[in-house]
């Protein structure tokens, strides 16, 4: 398995998510502390980012979002592409209920979560084998946390997913401040996980399903960006438009 070189967490890092859902599925990043980078110092005054679901053309040179949320080697990162959408892949999980569309460049590998927890572990790599979100179906975990301060960086419905509750879940992109640092979180929410303020519930990656839950994280290196800027740059790239896209197409039938 490849070493993950987008600025996202290792596999190895994955293995354990299923057996802490019930304490990681919100909550601060420990040890987050984004370092100040001169070069993003990109002022954070601006409105919640929404971008088209387009899927832009994969490619070798495609910019991929490190630590700091540019490309290696670039000044800045390169505006996502505007040619036509590429061909997508449909994933669906062994239980037939909950699926979504990927790049066709991409892999999805399956695996039943450790300790013999209930359900089924799925994680996505891109065309380079580095690891970039990871998704658990049908697992019973709740979530714990405290209170957060959050900016709501982006987010999106998604049609095809309901609570049994009617609840809908929605895709988000947000930031929480603690006392060591910002922690970044990607990926489809209770619509409370994106109330912005000061004093509200933490992120909650865990959302109800009619066949238990399904978890859904982007895998971000810790710290994930420099600064705001780093990931309000990293939002214009190939890679954040395609886990959005992603995201937003899953589907429970």
């Amino acid at each position: 398995m490849k070493k993950n070189r987008a600025g996202f967490f290792t596999a190895a890092t994955v293995a354990g998510f299923a057996v802490s859902l019930i304490l990681a599925g919100c909550g601060s990043q420990p040890g987050a502390s984004p370092a100040a980078n001169p070069s993003l110092a990109v002022s954070d005054t601006t409105e919640p980012f929404t971008s088209t679901l387009a899927v832009a053309p994969a490619s070798d040179t495609a910019p991929r979002a490190s630590a700091n949320g540019v490309a290696p080697g670039a000044a800045a990162p390169a505006p996502a592409s505007k040619h036509a959408p590429e061909t997508l892949k449909t994933f669906t999980f062994p239980d037939g209920h909950i699926s979504f569309d990927y790049p066709s460049t991409w892999t999805v590998r399956t695996a039943l979560p450790p300790g013999g927890l209930p359900g089924i572990e799925a994680t996505v790599a891109d065309d380079a084998g580095n690891d970039l979100l990871f998704l658990a179906n049908g697992v019973t975990a709740g979530c714990a946390g405290g209170p957060a301060t959050r900016r709501v960086l982006d987010q999106a419905v998604v049609p095809a997913m309901a609570a049994p509750d009617g609840t809908r879940p929605v895709f988000g992109f947000a930031v929480e401040s603690y006392g060591d640092g910002d922690a970044y979180y990607m990926g489809l929410a209770d619509p409370r996980s994106l109330a912005e303020g000061d004093g509200v519930s933490s992120w909650c990656n865990l959302i109800p399903t009619a066949n238990g839950g399904l978890f859904s994280r982007v895998l971000f290196d810790n710290p994930a960006f420099k600064n705001r800027g780093a990931a309000r740059a990293w939002m214009q790239t190939e890679q954040y438009l395609q886990l959005k896209a992603l995201l937003v197409s899953l589907d429970y039938t």
